[in-house]
């Protein structure tokens, strides 16, 4: 078996943004906010740096957390009960408020565990044996063209 790195490939950023935001919207769907934690790490398998890793849990548990609170707004009455629960600060009409900063704490979430999940796949690979048994492997030589031969 080989490193973590060497069995899931590095993706790039949009397409990790991307499964990011799924995980989210699926965990949140299980009822328990603190799964956001887990939605970043998974983001995290397919990105390689740790900014990047953050970008991706931020990005995508805040877009996931968004587009549920639309769905939510146009569906149910959850403005109305943002509203109910900024009155009580004593802010009337400003229940946008509540949702985006329930939104903000879902990025710093995902973003949280994106760090959280690079960090610990990096400290597993450390413990993982590689496949090439700590022998690294020479870089690849140059192709020559079939049309020159080779000058000895």
């Amino acid at each position: 078996m080989g490193k973590i790195d060497d069995t899931i490939p590095d993706i790039g950023f949009i397409p990790a943004l991307v499964l990011t935001i799924v995980f989210g919207i699926a965990l949140q769907l299980a009822g328990n906010w603190i799964l956001m934690l887990i939605a970043g790490a998974l983001g995290a398998l397919f990105v390689r740096r740790i900014r990047k890793a953050f970008l991706v849990g931020f990005l995508g548990v805040g877009l996931a957390w968004s587009i549920l609170f639309v769905y939510l707004s146009m569906t149910t009455q959850a403005m109305a009960v943002a509203n109910i629960f900024i009155g009580l600060l004593g802010l009337e009409g400003l229940g946008i408020i509540v949702i985006v900063i329930s939104v903000l704490i879902g990025a710093m979430l995902g973003g949280f565990g994106g760090m959280l999940g690079r960090a610990l796949y990096e400290l597993i690979d450390e413990f993982l044996p590689s496949d090439s048994e700590g022998v690294e492997a020479p870089p690849p030589k140059p192709e020559t063209p079939d049309n020159e031969e080779e000058v000895a």
